[in-house]
């Protein structure tokens, strides 16, 4: 009875139609033709600057339906680009594999071989789904619904103010946490690109470190402010780069003008965030995430070289992280402004950013998961806290 009933599965599985769908939080996906029963051709939408240009593919997630114990072929299309201005070939190749889910809560890299086809500007894989359901991205998402839970977790805490400091194009607010109430003030931001969700497990491992008994001693000391999410718009509907206008977070730093009405219209999320940050004058460090599909690195200082080498020793000393020294560039052009390019050479202030790679990590001999951002998060806490009591 159990092997008739385990072959009438396995026949309803076979005779049942495969889909692939986009609609939930986070998803992205153009659009999907159908080659075969098992094998299909997707689309990468990718998104535009406010010029329509820059159009950067480095997202996509979807669903799939009906495929269980059926090899499915995947071939996701149109991934050629632009990055500041020059053609690339995006970052979804054969060096960072999708992950794949079957609850949302669980995620791993998918096994099989990738084949890259760069002039074509494809990319195609193969997966055989254990259940009825499966979801498949291009690294582990961090929705805005999940920051949005975090916070009803932690909110309450007496150690913790949760402040809203402005709202979204699209109306979602923005929070920024504070914790610790000495004098030397540390900030943290994190998810400036949609896309990257490394940066906000590592923003996740922070909080959680710094409301630790652990870091009991720490919240005396010093003051931590953390930006969690910069563009929750981008988080909830399955964005990249920029915000509803088009506008990069972490260009337009130079232009964006918090007292021009035109300005919050347009950069709302920073106008938001210079606002905060020049508030209270200067802070002992400034640090934002990011995540690249190659090597990490951290940005050196022109005003704070003796900083910028400590900061990356003790980095490579005390934490998994897996990246390189980088020097300061030249004065980028007008509107083009990172927001620590900004507060370096605008305010004098130390301000770095930080690039973590998504694929194959030297120093870990694997690719990174959402446990490693969560433990760097800690160790990165750690280490600011560290580099700023010894100054």
């Amino acid at each position: 009875m159990k092997a008739w009933a385990s072959c009438a599965a396995l026949l309803l599985a076979a005779c049942s139609s495969i889909t692939i769908s986009s609609d939930f939080e986070g998803a992205s996906l153009g659009r999907v033709d159908r080659v075969s029963e098992t094998h299909f051709r997707c689309r990468v939408p990718g998104q535009a600057d406010q010029d329509g240009r820059n159009r950067q593919v480095t997202w996509y997630s979807f669903r799939l339906d009906g495929a269980r114990g059926r090899e499915v072929t995947i071939a996701l299309t149109d991934l050629k680009g632009e990055y500041d201005y020059k053609s690339n070939f995006g970052g979804i190749d054969e060096k960072t594999p999708p992950v794949v889910s079957v609850d949302q809560k669980t995620w791993k890299h998918l096994g099989s071989r990738l084949a890259r086809d760069r002039e074509g500007g494809e990319m195609t894989f193969t997966v055989t789904p254990e259940a009825d359901r499966v979801w498949v991205a291009h690294i582990e998402p961090y929705t805005a619904s999940r920051l949005d839970r975090f916070l009803a977790e932690i909110r309450g805490r007496p150690e913790l103010k949760d402040e809203v400091i402005g709202k979204t194009v699209e109306g979602r607010d923005l929070h920024l946490l504070t914790i610790g109430r000495g004098d030397r003030i540390v900030w943290l931001m994190c998810r400036q690109h949609s896309w990257e969700s490394g940066t906000s497990f590592v923003g996740e491992g922070a909080v959680r470190y710094l409301l630790s008994d652990e870091a009991r001693d720490l919240r005396e000391r010093m003051t931590f402010k953390i930006l969690p999410m910069m563009d929750p718009d981008g988080c909830a509907r399955g964005g990249i780069r920029f915000n509803r206008h088009g506008y990069d977070l972490n260009r337009n730093w130079d232009t964006a003008d918090p007292a021009n009405p035109e300005s919050r219209r347009l950069m709302p999320e920073i106008c938001a965030a210079k606002q905060a940050l020049l508030k209270d004058g200067a802070f002992s460090l400034f640090l934002t995430l990011h995540n690249q599909e190659t090597g990490g690195w951290l940005s050196g200082s022109e005003r704070h070289p003796d900083l910028a080498t400590r900061f990356f020793a003790a980095l490579k000393d005390k934490t998994v992280l897996g990246s390189a020294p980088r020097a300061p560039g030249p004065k980028p052009a007008r509107g083009r402004a990172t927001v620590y390019e900004y507060l370096q050479r605008e305010h004098g202030l130390p301000a770095f950013i930080l690039e973590q790679g998504i694929a194959h990590d030297a120093i870990l001999g694997r690719l990174p998961t959402s446990e490693d951002r969560l433990r760097f998060g800690r160790e990165l806490a750690r280490v600011m806290a560290e580099l700023v009591l010894a100054r």
